[in-house]
């Protein structure tokens, strides 16, 4: 798909990580999606999280959008195997947790907007299963239109798909590390005890770290697709395509469509 007919993004809602905008609608003639812009549409150099102080953590580049909270669990996570610090891991494994929660609400805001109910998000606090269930009801066929839209997505756009079951197991397994769950000898006195949970830890922090700075956060809005691209998502949704054969059918599509955007926009500069 040509890059004209994606149209321009422009900033639809926001949380600020790392010194720029994050969200964007995306007005496309044939595939209207929203997207969580990352660190991989950044100009800037990615930050390093390796030999930071404490007080660098918690004070420079302080912030509480999924990537600035990855960012500081590798920090902690650097600091606590440069110093065996069980406090650093701890403070890891929160805000591992807390990124986890944050970038399953990141995709709730990207794919559903206004259609999820404050009261309802309220009920799912603190619980990154429920709030994954949240996405799956009220955008039917998620996984698949993730697919759909990364297939779809204009050029120079790369889109991640995540795992939402994996970031809920992640989210239970750095949890064994912000409860108490034994004696002091059997866990933070324990060395043993330590180096297994820096790498538990690692796992989770790092699969967030490259989805947000090799892809983008979006999902296609299907109630803005023009007609024929919805009907392929219709086809490819219910296995009567193929993905290749859904992005062949819009390549051809593509020149009628350009027709169209023409004519619409001829029509409104002339009123």
């Amino acid at each position: 798909m040509s890059d004209d007919l994606r149209g321009k993004a422009s900033i639809h809602a926001g949380f600020r990580g790392f010194g720029f905008p994050c969200y964007y609608a995306m007005p496309v003639l044939l595939c209207s999606f929203a997207i969580n812009n990352t660190l991989a549409e950044s100009n800037m150099a990615l930050p390093s999280f390796s030999n930071r102080t404490p007080n660098e953590i918690v004070t420079n580049l302080n912030h509480f959008e999924s990537s600035g909270r990855v960012f500081k669990a590798l920090s902690w996570l650097d600091y606590a195997k440069n110093h065996k610090c069980v406090s650093a891991l701890e403070y890891a494994a929160l805000e591992t947790r807390l990124a986890i929660e944050q970038l399953i609400f990141e995709q709730l805001v990207v794919g559903v907007g206004t259609k999820l109910d404050a009261s309802e998000y309220k009920k799912c606090s603190g619980d990154a299963g429920k709030l994954a269930a949240i996405i799956k009801r009220l955008i039917p066929k998620y996984d698949l239109l993730i697919e759909f839209t990364k297939a779809m997505a204009p050029a120079g756009i790369p889109i991640t798909k995540w795992d939402n079951r994996k970031l809920d197991a992640f989210s239970g397994k750095v949890s064994n590390y912000l409860h108490w769950s034994g004696g002091l000898d059997t866990t933070v006195q324990s060395a043993a005890w330590f180096e297994k949970g820096v790498p538990v830890v690692e796992e989770a922090a790092q699969y967030i770290w490259s989805g947000l700075t090799t892809g983008n956060t979006g999902v296609m809005s299907l109630d803005r697709l023009e007609p024929e691209i919805f009907e392929l998502w219709v086809l490819y949704a219910s296995g009567s395509i193929s993905l290749d054969d859904a992005v062949l059918h819009a390549n051809i599509l593509e020149p009628m469509l350009q027709e169209r955007l023409a004519a619409k926009s001829f029509g409104a500069r002339a009123k």
